[in-house]
């Protein structure tokens, strides 16, 4: 999940409410909208580069994979839920 999600602090909960209802906490990986560009076009690096990913992120403990990039506007009014 790209963070910050929601438009309020309410729709946050809401949200978060909704992804614990059908996943476990541990199944959950939450990163950063603005560090989530560069992790993104740097994957296999990531992957490969990293002693601690390498070995766990394959088809053994990895099932899926969802890269959606809809986003054509910055933060913009949202740079609230980074203070």
């Amino acid at each position: 999940m790209e963070k910050p999600f929601g438009h309020d602090l309410a729709s946050a909960v809401a949200l978060d409410k909704a992804l614990n209802s059908v996943f476990n906490e541990e199944q959950i990986f939450r990163i950063d909208h603005y560090l989530a560009k560069e992790t993104i076009q740097n994957i296999l690096m990531l992957r490969f580069a990293n002693t601690i990913f390498e070995p766990i992120w394959n088809r053994g403990y990895i099932d899926y994979v969802g890269i959606i990039s809809a986003e054509k506007l910055g933060v913009e009014h949202r740079a609230g839920f980074y203070e």
